[in-house]
């Protein structure tokens, strides 16, 4: 999606913009905004959803009736983030934190990929944080979301060492430009337990297509819209 940056004018968002501090603040998620989850393509035998995922926490060896393990992957989702300042974002790594009634520790993943930041309409190459940086009147600043597919939420070692359950799962998104550093989080929630994905005849299904939501239809573009602090998700 694609936003125009014309009305984003406010003292408190350029100054965050432009800042070049080098820790981290309460004003990141308006910076690094994350937007939605997306289940996009993602073909696996774990379910993800917009708002929540099941998971596979227990893998068959051998399937009933057969010599073939159950088929059992890694859990893999798609975020969706906007870079509403004018340097590239580098989406660093993410910290999932399951709990501590899940009885495990998930380490942090690497993810190594680049949020654009804002591009002038009217001059190729030209980075911006508003309209005014487009030096024309009929020039535009503009910010489109990004979405950075397959990113690890847990590896098939890491979810069998979790109990079943479901849990509401902070996950925190990090990342940094040339001056500072960003972080942004969201409340996942997750059920764990054994999908007893086998087969009569062979060692698993892969769905044909993902469970749970269905992946967030393309918004209509909006021209001006002030970034806001992320709302916690209901787990």
């Amino acid at each position: 999606m694609r936003r125009l940056c014309g009305f984003i004018t406010g003292t408190v968002l350029m100054t965050v913009l432009w800042s070049g501090c080098g820790s981290t603040s309460n004003n990141d998620q308006l910076v690094m905004q994350f937007i939605s989850f997306d289940n996009t393509g993602i073909i696996q035998e774990d379910s993800v959803g917009e708002t929540s995922a099941v998971v596979d926490n227990v893998q068959e060896k051998p399937c009933s009736g057969t010599q073939d393990n159950e088929l059992f992957t890694d859990t893999l989702i798609n975020a969706v983030f906007l870079n509403n300042e004018a340097s590239d974002i580098t989406l660093d790594h993410v910290v999932i934190d399951v709990g501590p009634t899940s009885g495990s520790v998930v380490p942090p993943h690497a993810i190594g990929r680049t949020l654009p930041g804002g591009s002038c309409s009217n001059i190729s190459g030209q980075h911006c944080a508003s309209d005014a940086d487009c030096l024309a009147v009929s020039g535009a600043c503009v910010h489109s979301d990004t979405t950075v597919s397959d990113i690890l939420l847990f590896s098939t070692d890491e979810k069998t060492r979790i109990r079943s359950g479901t849990y509401p799962v902070n996950i925190t998104f990090f990342g940094f430009d040339a001056n500072r550093s960003f972080q942004t989080s969201t409340v996942y929630s997750v059920t764990f337990r054994d999908l007893q994905n086998c087969t009569t005849t062979g060692g698993g299904v892969t769905p044909t297509a993902p469970l749970g939501s269905t992946p967030t239809a393309t918004r209509t573009p909006t021209a001006t819209r002030t970034p806001t602090a992320m709302s916690t998700p209901t787990a």
